[in-house]
């Protein structure tokens, strides 16, 4: 009778004990989503990119060393910007970072930054470039800010035989151009004050010069022959020497300006030819910087992520529900051993 006073009194501790756990359990999962729906939530975005592989020209394809050297070095490169601390100052300063964090302790809202980021290099060629933050829009502008900024860096830091030499060519090609304006401006004013605006030709002013010179004779002959038939004072001698004087000025006027634009037009023509020479040479350049320089390839840009990364309402309830089970178990493996005598 005792005994069976005792077993009933643990089957009843044992129900009790099973819907104690069974509430527990129903109170605990609805604890932990209302933790998940009052709890801050974080978004993680993620972008790739293919580690760089140096340039194999000139180089035995069974040479195997040397295409893993140049590879391993240009990870390293990569990696070491993308850690930098010179990169996540920019990346504060472009999202404004400490007012998003409250911070205005710099070094602090780097830790932060860095906590929060994450980028590794995979043994398959891909260096993945992860940050989690709490507006999934930010995240995906972030991580991809990151390969963004690479790229300038980079451009900014390889100073290749190839970047002088693109650069020298620029510089050159701007002074020839400026020379070519001044001179176009030259020749501009050139024919306005000499009124030929419709005379850029040398050939035609020789034609027109031609024909000054021989009106210019006949009229000198003239004169001659009227010199012996007229006075010095007489109108026709008069009116023939003002006619000659003009005709030697204006001679003298063609000839000073064919001068000046045959100098001009020649200095034109051999600027316009050293542009033309360095407008292709600029671009052979430009092929060959960017043989030299590293160039970013994406594989996966970052999208705004829609899926919440923390907190995970999964491995929460998982949590809980395995702590409440747990407990469960030993309590009612107790009341069992109880049930069965052997406590």
């Amino acid at each position: 009778m005792e005994k069976t006073t005792r077993n009933q009194r643990v089957i009843s501790s044992f129900k009790r004990h099973l819907l104690l756990l069974t509430l527990s359990l129903i109170l605990g999962v609805l604890l932990g989503i209302l933790y998940y729906l009052v709890s801050p939530k974080y978004y993680k975005a993620t972008a790739a990119i293919l580690k760089p592989i140096g340039s194999l020209e000139g180089l035995d394809v069974s040479t195997k060393t040397k295409t893993t050297e140049r590879q391993d070095t240009g990870t390293e490169l990569f990696m070491s910007i993308l850690t930098s601390r010179r990169m996540f100052d920019d990346l504060i300063t472009k999202f404004n970072l400490g007012s998003v964090y409250g911070i205005s302790n710099v070094d602090k809202v780097r830790e932060i930054l860095k906590a929060s980021c994450n980028i590794s290099a995979s043994g398959q060629r891909v260096i993945s470039i992860s940050v989690i933050d709490r507006d999934p829009k930010r995240a995906a502008d972030m991580a991809n800010f990151f390969w963004l900024n690479l790229d300038k860096l980079l451009q900014e830091m390889t100073i290749t035989t190839a970047k002088k030499n693109r650069m020298f060519i620029e510089e050159r090609l701007a002074s020839t151009g400026r020379i070519l304006n001044q001179l176009q401006d030259q020749l501009n004013q050139l024919q306005q004050s000499n009124k030929l605006l419709a005379i850029k030709d040398t050939g035609e002013i020789s034609a027109l010069a031609t024909d000054l010179m021989t009106k210019l004779s006949e009229k000198k002959l003239e004169l001659e022959r009227r010199k012996r038939i007229y006075q010095p004072d007489q109108p026709e001698i008069v009116l023939l020497n003002a006619e000659i004087r003009d005709l030697q000025k204006e001679l003298d006027r063609l000839t000073s300006y064919q001068t000046k634009l045959t100098q001009i037009l020649r200095e034109l023509k051999a600027q316009e030819s050293l542009y033309s020479f360095l407008t292709a040479q600029l671009e052979s350049a430009k092929l060959e910087e960017t043989k030299d320089t590293p160039f970013i390839q994406v594989l996966d840009t970052a999208v705004v992520p829609q899926k919440v990364h923390s907190p995970d309402i999964k491995k929460i309830l998982i949590v809980i529900v395995t702590i409440i089970v747990g407990i469960g178990i030993i309590v009612l493996f107790f009341d069992v051993l109880r049930f069965l005598g052997s406590i």
